[in-house]
């Protein structure tokens, strides 16, 4: 009997040798979920300028300030179930109905990664480890360099700015993605590249013709801004390449970057201003966008209102956008078809999706007519704070509320990705664990969505972060 024992365990032990790890690369092992994430930070200073976008309003005194975003300092899995998409943008986005509630997407618990403080691959591994047994299932790490951001320490850069896997549509930094996707694997975690779009470093025939162009209210002219033009061939070719190009390391998803928008001073590029005139039949004139502009005290352009054309204009600009945006997700997932694919909104696409239109072009409403997984909303909570003028009290209940709405609008719970900040980007300080640990609560309590933090570094306090995943 004994020995009739001691031979099934022997099967049975042999089974899970073989099954264990295919099991494991198949991605069918669900991790615990994790938090994470900020999106618009930079690397070096991770901060989110106030300057990019207009003054909240104030009470019931509704004032926007249109001077031009100063520009920002550049930062920086499987899926069974695709929704159809109309590929015609021009009547919206059109697909199928779903019903609410049902869940086809995977609960994501991410670290988001702004900086691996480590001076070799072995630390790296160790730090991988730490978050799998914390409950993180992905791991979204920075694939670009920009000029001025910190670079990976146990990188090998050979330029200054570019990317970190292999392509010709921008410089290679140093093509290391594929061995973190390696390590990321060896330890059940999926991996995500966080990519940008309109401040990625590409590689033009001509750079200064592909800039966008912004209204500069202090000279009452244009000039070029530091972004991309969406409506530049070139700049969209690029783009598409790259983004095959970043598959091809064996990532598991991407996530884009929230420089995918269109602030409300652009873009008045020659194609641009020709392609909205030729669909809309108005005229893109700078001057009647924006009523009786001011300067408040603070010396800021102000306006007292938008135009009719104005509002036209941001609904167009933002149906611009989601083209490209389903470009490169078809684009990519012609490379892997299960890619997963996240992105990234601004908390007002939330809290105030009106101005969030006219100051970003963006609509949370509209994005969700994408074949996307996870809506990166971007709760951060102290810049909320300092922003929206807030109290504690209040910093929390509009988190709660937040999610609250996020429920009403997005199909799936777990395609609600929320993204919590661990370090204020102003002081560039810890976020007490109290702090955050309450923010998670406030979070959970509204029901299981999927989570992020941002940034990590071996400062963070796991054991909190482990409480809310599990």
């Amino acid at each position: 009997m004994f020995r009739f024992q001691k031979k099934r365990l022997y099967i049975l032990a042999a089974a899970l040798s073989v099954s264990g790890p295919l099991l494991l690369h198949l991605g069918y092992i669900e991790l615990p979920d994790p938090l994470r994430q900020w999106a618009e930070a930079s690397v070096q200073r991770e901060t989110f300028s106030p300057e990019a976008r207009p003054e909240t309003p104030f009470k019931k005194q509704v004032r926007f300030f249109i001077d031009q975003p100063a520009p920002q300092k550049q930062s920086a899995v499987t899926k069974e179930y695709r929704r159809p998409v109309n590929k015609k943008f021009q009547k919206g986005i059109e697909v199928l109905p779903q019903e609410k509630g049902s869940s086809f997407t995977r609960r994501m618990l991410a670290a988001q990664v702004l900086l691996f403080d480590c001076k070799d691959y072995t630390d790296v591994e160790d730090c991988i480890r730490k978050l799998r047994r914390a409950g993180v299932n992905t791991l979204i790490v920075r694939a670009f360099q920009n000029r001025g951001d910190a670079v990976y320490r146990f990188a090998r850069p050979q330029c200054s700015e570019g990317v970190y896997f292999e392509t010709k549509s921008a410089p290679v930094v140093d093509p290391l993605l594929p061995r973190l996707v390696s390590i990321g694997h060896r330890h059940g975690l999926k991996v995500f590249a966080w990519m940008e779009t309109r401040k990625m470093p590409l590689r033009l025939a001509d750079p200064e013709g592909s800039k966008a162009i912004g209204y500069d209210f202090e000279k009452g002219g244009l000039e070029p801004i530091g972004m991309w033009s969406i409506f530049d061939q070139a700049v969209e070719r690029g783009l598409v390449a790259l983004y095959q190009d970043v598959v091809r390391s064996g990532i598991d998803g991407i996530l884009i970057q929230d420089d995918l928008v269109m602030y409300h001073c652009e873009d008045f590029s020659p194609k641009a201003k020709a392609l909205f005139e030729q669909e809309t039949g108005k005229s893109l004139n700078p001057e009647a966008l924006y009523p009786s502009p001011f300067k408040n005290s603070q010396g800021r352009w102000c306006v007292s209102d938008y135009s009719d054309t104005f509002w036209e204009w941001s609904r167009w600009k933002n149906g611009k956008l989601l083209e490209i945006a389903l470009k490169l997700i078809q684009a990519s997932r012609q490379i892997n078809p299960r890619l997963e694919f996240a992105m990234n909104f601004m908390y007002e696409s939330v809290t105030d999706p009106r101005n969030a239109l006219a100051w970003l072009s963006q609509s949370l409403t509209e994005s969700t007519k994408l074949p996307i997984d996870f809506f990166a909303i971007m709760a951060y909570h102290r810049q909320m704070k300092a922003e929206l003028n807030l109290t504690d009290a209040g910093t929390y209940e509009k988190i709660s509320n937040m999610t609250s709405n996020l429920h009403e609008l997005i199909d799936d719970p777990n395609k609600i990705l929320m993204k919590v900040q661990l370090k204020d980007w102003n002081t560039g300080k810890e976020i007490p664990a109290v702090e955050t640990d309450e923010i998670f609560r406030r979070i959970n309590t509204k029901g299981r969505v999927s989570l992020a933090f941002i940034p990590y570094s071996a400062r963070v306090h796991l054991d909190v972060i482990q409480h809310h995943l599990e």
